[in-house]
């Protein structure tokens, strides 16, 4: 018993990765070789498109139909569009203009699937939205249980291009509850 390693506390709080992951010697030769470029650094130092880098969102979107189209088992091609793809500093910043473009505090009812990542619940409180929490269970997100909450708040005033409800959601491999086994999807309901 006295040979017994310590145990340590591992703080899952932040949400950050092991140190050993990051990639800093990867992104300081990347970053050495796009400004030694001028045809490079010059775009990449000035103010970009609103949806980011093109030719990164075509990579993006290449990948993403080569990751996904196997796991389909479909007969038809699948393809991610690289229209419908946006570079932002991170997926919180992509909920953040999200909520601002989309969202109005009056209009809007948001649920959020619990236990949820403790920034998102900041950002909902920033755009001046309310939360409520939807059931998760063994299968993933309570679908009837959510049904029946939104047939009973179906007297929201429609506004155009404000969504009138939202529902946040993540993928079950990173869920905060950690229960079930296929991945959920995030989606927007429009009203």
């Amino acid at each position: 018993m006295g040979d017994a390693l310590p145990k340590t506390q591992i703080n899952f709080l932040r949400g950050w990765p092991n140190p050993s992951l990051l990639p800093a010697s990867a992104i300081e030769k990347a970053a050495k070789q796009a400004l030694s470029d001028p045809q490079v650094s010059t775009p990449a130092l000035l103010y970009g498109p609103d949806p980011g880098y093109q030719p990164l969102r075509e990579s993006i979107a290449e990948w993403l139909s080569g990751f996904y189209a196997p796991a389909t088992q479909r007969s038809h091609e699948v393809s991610a569009d690289p229209e419908r793809i946006c570079i932002t500093g991170g997926a919180s910043q992509n909920l953040a203009c999200i909520l601002q473009v989309y969202t109005d505090p009056v209009v809007t009812r948001v649920w959020m699937v619990a236990p949820s990542y403790f920034l998102a619940c900041r950002i909902f409180d920033d755009a001046g939205l309310v939360t409520r929490a939807v059931d998760e269970g063994e299968d993933g997100i309570d679908l009837e249980g959510l049904e029946r909450i939104l047939e009973q708040d179906r007297s929201t005033r429609v506004v155009p291009k404000v969504c009138s409800f939202f529902l946040r959601v993540v993928a079950k491999r990173t869920s905060y509850g950690g229960v079930g086994s296929q991945p959920t999807v995030g989606h927007v309901i429009w009203a």
